[in-house]
């Protein structure tokens, strides 16, 4: 009976660890990840679970690994954290970001999106609700409208003649 608590105990113990992430496999539809628990214990092949609809790579960090009835050859790693590049937030914030400084931040008084080089966003259409601020240059390929009026390099006006001054609203 002894036998059997102490054996079940250290079945418990060796349920879940933590160690270091060593190399990263994300060709498949489960990302396999390396980790080092304890000294020496090198685990490859380990299923790394994202939550759905976020996905990562991580290039290295902390892990936290469960281990299905403290079975070390089946294991899952649940979290991967790499404090090197983790923003502080305030309480009740929400934030995704990258190594290189990209990053969409739900604050508290507002919703900040950095690009370090590039942002880009494809939809069919984009309605931006409020006031819109530009600092820095536009430039377009398409039309311009104002008012269901067209107000770029293409528009028109009525009634224009040479040395008139003014020539009005646009068609």
């Amino acid at each position: 009976m002894n036998e059997a608590l102490r054996d079940m105990g250290n079945r418990v113990m060796m349920m879940f660890g933590r160690g270091v992430l060593r190399a990263v496999t994300d060709t498949g539809p489960r990302q396999q990840v390396q980790v080092e628990l304890l000294k020496d214990e090198l685990r490859d092949g380990l299923e790394h679970m994202q939550n759905y609809g976020f996905t990562s790579h991580p290039l290295g960090g902390d892990v936290a690994v469960a281990f299905l009835g403290g079975n070390r050859e089946q294991g899952i790693v649940l979290v991967v954290d790499d404090r090197r590049f983790r923003i502080p937030l305030l309480a009740g914030e929400v934030a995704i970001y990258d190594d290189l400084g990209n990053k969409i931040e739900l604050l508290r008084e507002m919703v900040k999106v950095t690009a370090v080089q590039h942002l880009e966003a494809q939809a069919p259409t984009i309605k931006l609700i409020g006031d819109l601020e530009v600092i820095g240059n536009i430039t377009t390929t398409g039309t311009i409208t104002n008012n269901s009026k067209n107000i770029g390099s293409t528009h028109q006006h009525r009634g224009v003649t040479a040395g008139s001054g003014n020539s009005g609203a646009p068609i």
